[in-house]
Order: C-alpha cells, then structure tokens, then sequence
C-alpha cells in the first residue's frame, strides 16, 4: 500500500465491546486511515479493547448509554477531515477502500459532505440477496465539521449537513450473523431497546399488535420481499425477525400497561 494511501485524512469510527475477533480483523485492514477511533464500553470484554489498542487504535473507555450518545462521543474524538462509520463486523472490499482514500484525498475537488455505501448483509455463512435486505445504501463516509449523531438509544443516526448523499463504489460487507448465538443476542438485545425508543416517541400497544404485527413482518419480508428465493435461510431469517417483532410488541404493549417505571 503507498504511502498516501497510509495517510488519507479519514477517522474510521468504532464501537467495541466484545468484539475481539472482529477487531483483530478488521483494524489491519483499515491501515489506509490516518486513524481509527474505538470507544470500548467498560461492561464488555477487555481484551477487545487490548487488541484495539494492540493495533494501533486511538482507545476510548465511556459507560454505554445508548448507541446515539455513544457515537456521538466518538465522533467527538475524531481529529481527521473525513469519518467513516463503521460497525467491528463489516468489511471494506477493495473497491469501495479505494474509492473512499480517493474521495478524502481530492475532497476539495468535490463539493458533497457525504456520501452512500452500498451494504450487502450475510446471514449464517451466506448473503441474503432479497428479504428487503438487498441494495442497502447507508451514509458512513462524511465530513467531521458538518456531521452529528442523534441521541437514539438504537438504530442511531448521522445527520449531515450539505450537499449530499452521493453513492460510493464497491460494497461493504455486513457479517453481522455468523452463529446462531449472534442471532439470539441480538434479538433478546435489540427487541426491547426498539420497544423503548417507541415508547419515548409516544408510541402504545395493545396486545392486537402483539399478534398481528409479527405476521405482517413475515408475509412482507418472505413473500412481497422475497424472502422465499433465498432458501431456507431467508425462510429462518423471515421467522427470526418476525420473532424479535414479536418481542418488541411484546415489550411495549407492557410498557403501555404499566408505564416506564416497572
């Protein structure tokens, strides 16, 4: 790799916690970057945030509470011109590496403040081409000074301001469920923050939502979506995320009885 690929001016943003697998991956791969930004919440496994640090990262220790506020910390961290958010389980293929040093090293040449990356996702061991999962475009490559994070406890997001969003080359990939075990810690994770992000927006349930909304998610997932072309593993992916609907539903409809003090 040339040394101006070395010293692109881009911050790369991550969030660890238990991730050491993922880190010992993922950090050698992003040596185009002037610097990574890890924040490694204090509840997880040390040794990922030794592996960070091992790796050259810039390591931050902050208690975890919620991932907007989180990243928004991180974001804060960051010394370069550009970021690129990333999440320890995706990858950069080689394209999209390429495209990205390029944008931060003839960014005055260019008048946009972010851009779109293609995410393709994969779900025990193969990648979901339907579902409603295919042709993802996310903001993850953004200018430092016009970005901020909302305060969303989960499903966080950036807002920028400027010209914006233009899409990028290449894919990142999202490895996000490799073993069944990642499957269930996410949902028994992620179901509940969900129900209480739309409780605080003022949202209620009743117990009609907990039995209908999660066949709704299946029938739009599996047949209008196509689920059903990506075999049996977009039939197990359709149920598991009808489940977590379930959960979620669940959650608030139990919110909505007894209020947020339980």
């Amino acid at each position: 790799m040339s040394e101006t690929t070395k010293r692109a001016p881009i911050s790369v943003l991550l969030l660890v916690r238990d991730e050491t697998r993922d880190v010992q991956e993922l950090l050698p791969t992003l040596a185009f970057a002037a610097e990574v930004v890890v924040v490694w919440d204090p509840r997880g496994d040390r040794a990922a945030r030794d592996a960070a640090e091992q790796l050259g990262a810039r390591v931050f220790e902050r208690a975890f509470d919620g991932f907007g506020p989180q990243r928004g910390f991180a974001l804060a961290q960051c010394t370069q011109p550009w970021v690129l958010w990333l999440d320890a389980d995706e990858r950069l293929d080689a394209a999209l590496t390429e495209n990205l040093v390029d944008l931060a090293n003839h960014a005055r040449e260019r008048t946009e403040t972010h851009f779109q990356l293609r995410r393709v996702t994969w779900f025990l061991g193969r990648r979901i081409r339907y579902c409603g999962w295919n042709d993802e475009q996310i903001v993850r490559f953004f200018r430092r000074d016009a970005a901020r994070f909302d305060d969303a406890p989960v499903h966080e997001q950036v807002h920028v301001q400027g010209c914006g969003p233009e899409s990028t080359n290449g894919e990142l990939q999202h490895y996000s469920y490799r073993t069944w075990n990642d499957c269930m810690t996410k949902m028994l994770r992620y179901a509940p923050a969900n129900a209480a992000k739309a409780y605080a927006r003022g949202k209620r349930a009743r117990a009609i939502d907990v039995l209908v909304r999660p066949q709704l998610r299946f029938v739009r997932m599996y047949l209008l979506q196509l689920g059903f072309l990506d075999g049996a593993h977009g039939l197990v992916l359709c149920m598991l995320a009808a489940t977590q609907v379930a959960l979620k539903y669940a959650e608030l409809w139990d919110l909505s009885r007894n209020g947020s003090h339980r």
